[in-house]
């Protein structure tokens, strides 16, 4: 399909999932809009969604300048209330649904179907909101502020889909959100996250369903071989075995993790060794927490096993071979990207006042216009890979939006000619300034995944030392 055209389409999709009257139907339906007044209901949450975006600071006045016709503080501020709360959850369900069921097509990581359906990155952020907030949002308590949210957030990485999926308070474990984002899991997709959201209701969905998990190995949960067919299970001293292995790669085909009904079965469990400078840092970084701690020092064991990237999974090698185990796990720091530039460039967690209902309300604008940056960004990209073999940069594109935000709300407001003009030069813009720069001399974690896997060389090796951040 000609470029021209899928400009065109995409445009035309946005346009849609942005007309103003299913926004007033939902500002009915949750009491937001009781009356016709002088704010409408649709400017006033592009007014917090892409207004606020463009402003320098987030105050009650930047906002109440960037409405159609400018209103007072005071009037903003009388129009943050439990029913704008439900306005706004629901504008945000809205707008994501329908960027969820726009997917554009498969760019650079469009090979990656051959092994999954879908990629998804799992993780979740945090950050302390106004101490008003903490009957909604309580913290784990100690010195920071009583209130914090959690944002939990799944990252499709194959068309470049985002989906926040709860904001739980802070306080909540990510073990407990486990289980529930599991079961959102179809048959073949496969889930890349954080070994603090090990559950064993969560892979057992995850099994169920045909799906696969990918994360590390939480060093509390037992790990069981059964060395023979018809024998007992064996307790299995990871470390030991570690300690004597001079290979760089020690996988276990079968293990069973933990007991009674926290039991999973049919697990694969992969040590890749780190370079001696990565396991120095990790073993420095175990000193210094264990000294901060109780002033001891850590077992001879977890100093092993700081040396090793551990990997739980349930997917079978013909479908993620040993040697790409751990090149597959580096793509969860992705997510991390995602959550810096939510915050720095979004300013995701900058929450202002005392008012819990606005300060619920600034939230899930942000978060809206999250999805609004991701899907300019994932179809963009997709464009830009397919006729230009080049990347944009998501960086780029939320700096984009965000400069260009407050002529954008007036256009979706007015609608017309000069909306579609509008998006015609934002799309323009992104496709001209926000491509990736790239170094040939510097090999990244896809170029890794392409040239030994997906477009794989005659003789794929086994990494000799794994040099990994964030795991």
């Amino acid at each position: 399909m000609d470029s021209t055209i899928k400009t065109a389409s995409f445009i035309e999709d946005f346009t849609h999932g942005f007309q103003p009257e299913p926004f007033h139907l939902l500002a009915r339906q949750t009491g937001f809009c009781q009356r016709q007044g002088k704010i409408d209901p649709y400017d006033f949450l592009l007014s917090g969604v892409l207004g606020q975006a463009s402003a320098l600071r987030l105050t009650l006045d930047s906002q109440a300048r960037s409405l159609a016709e400018p209103v007072s503080r005071q009037a903003i501020d009388q129009r943050y209330h439990e029913r704008t709360v439900a306005y706004f959850h629901a504008a945000f369900d809205h707008v994501l649904a329908h960027a969820l069921g726009q997917p554009p097509t498969a760019a650079m990581a469009g090979s990656l179907q051959a092994h999954f359906s879908a990629v998804y990155l799992l993780d979740s952020t945090c950050f302390d909101a106004p101490p008003a907030l903490q009957t909604l949002f309580p913290s784990c308590g100690g010195d920071a502020s009583p209130a914090n949210v959690k944002v939990l957030l799944r990252y499709e990485y194959i068309q470049g889909q985002f989906e926040p999926r709860a904001l739980p308070p802070g306080k909540k474990p990510d073990q407990n959100l486990a289980a529930p984002i599991a079961q959102l899991l179809h048959k073949d997709q496969l889930q890349i996250q954080d070994k603090g959201f090990y559950a064993a209701a969560a892979w057992h969905a995850a099994q169920a369903a045909g799906a696969y998990l990918l994360m590390p190995w939480p060093r509390s949960v037992t790990v069981w071989t059964r060395p023979q067919p018809n024998q007992p299970e064996q307790l299995l001293d990871v470390a030991a075995v570690l300690g004597a292995a001079t290979a760089s790669c020690v996988e276990w085909a079968e293990v069973v993790l933990g007991k009674d009904e926290r039991r999973v079965e049919g697990l694969r469990l992969t040590a890749f060794r780190l370079s001696p400078e990565s396991a120095g840092r990790h073993r420095a970084a175990l000193r210094e927490a264990r000294r901060r701690q109780d002033g001891g020092s850590p077992t001879q064991t977890a100093l092993e096993l700081a040396g090793w990237l551990l990997l739980l999974t349930n997917a079978p090698v013909a479908k993620l071979p040993t040697h790409m185990i751990a090149y597959l796990y580096r793509l969860r720091w992705q997510i991390e990207l995602i959550f810096r530039q939510c915050k720095s460039t979004l300013r995701l967690d900058q929450a202002r006042g005392n008012n819990p209902q606005r300060t619920q309300c600034e939230i899930w604008a942000r978060l809206l216009c999250a999805v609004f940056v991701f899907w300019w960004h994932a179809h963009a990209n997709a464009v830009c890979w397919l006729h230009r073999r080049g990347e944009i940069s998501f960086e780029k594109t939320a700096c984009a939006i965000q400069q260009k935000a407050h002529g954008l709300g007036r256009a979706l407001f007015r609608g017309g000619v000069r909306l579609g003009e509008a998006l015609r030069e934002l799309w323009n813009c992104l496709l001209k300034t926000a491509r990736k720069g790239r170094q040939k001399t510097r090999t990244n974690t896809w170029d890794v995944l392409n040239d030994r896997w997906l477009d794989p060389q005659p003789t794929p090796a086994v990494p000799v030392a794994m040099d990994l951040v964030n795991h």
